[in-house]
């Protein structure tokens, strides 16, 4: 049987013509992400979501934040198993603060007008799912990252998120009501600079931790 050769050679006109055809596909993708993106920033429904974020490298040095999510396990809904890495829909709503409340995971997704978020099946048990989203990332500036070292086990960590169609995103991660960037040592060097230029006004670090630990939205948050 003759294999019939699809070898481009490179001065074929054919060679552009793919080329082209790359780059354009290339940049439809880039371009649909960031309106996607865009689009659940300005439409989607806020929540607040308790979060332990922990700072990683990719493998093009850029750093970022990893957000993992505790409550991530929940009811099955359905009589049928779900399988591993199934594409599953969580049941979620708010409570009066906008705190995220899990009611429930299924294969199916629930009717119009109540929300969910996508997710997929890294465990199943005893009637109980445990499942991962797919927003887990935070990107921060390298200079303002170094706050999350500072993070203690009774401090309050809040991912501002907001959700359309089953799509998410992070907004802003925030301690005890104070927005990650905030708790940098960064921050803290600009904080004790504008001090020193206000000296008859005593300095506060913006390291310490002023707000109680309660969850309230960062966004209904007000600092005296």
């Amino acid at each position: 049987m003759k294999v019939m050769n699809f070898r481009i050679s490179p001065d074929s006109k054919y060679r552009w013509v793919l080329f082209i055809f790359l780059v354009i596909v290339q940049f439809s993708v880039c371009g649909y992400i960031a309106w996607r993106w865009h689009n659940i920033q300005v439409d989607g429904i806020p929540y607040q979501w308790k979060c332990i974020p922990r700072l990683e490298q990719s493998a093009f040095g850029t750093d970022y934040i990893r957000v993992v999510f505790p409550e991530d396990t929940t009811q099955w809904l359905d009589d049928t198993a779900p399988r591993l890495h199934e594409t599953i829909y969580v049941y979620i709503s708010r409570d009066d603060k906008g705190v995220i409340q899990i009611q429930g995971a299924s294969a199916h997704k629930p009717p119009v007008g109540e929300d969910y978020m996508n997710a997929s099946v890294v465990g199943y048990g005893d009637n109980i799912v445990q499942f991962m989203v797919g927003f887990g990332r935070y990107r921060i500036d390298p200079a303002k990252a170094d706050g999350i070292y500072d993070i203690g086990v009774s401090d309050s960590v809040i991912a501002s998120i907001r959700m359309k169609k089953g799509e998410g995103v992070i907004e802003g991660i925030f301690v005890n009501g104070m927005p990650l960037e905030f708790c940098s040592s960064e921050a803290e060097k600009t904080a004790e600079t504008l001090a020193g230029k206000n000296a008859d006004k005593p300095a506060a670090s913006v390291k310490t931790h002023i707000l109680g630990s309660a969850m309230v939205p960062p966004k209904q948050q007000k600092v005296e």
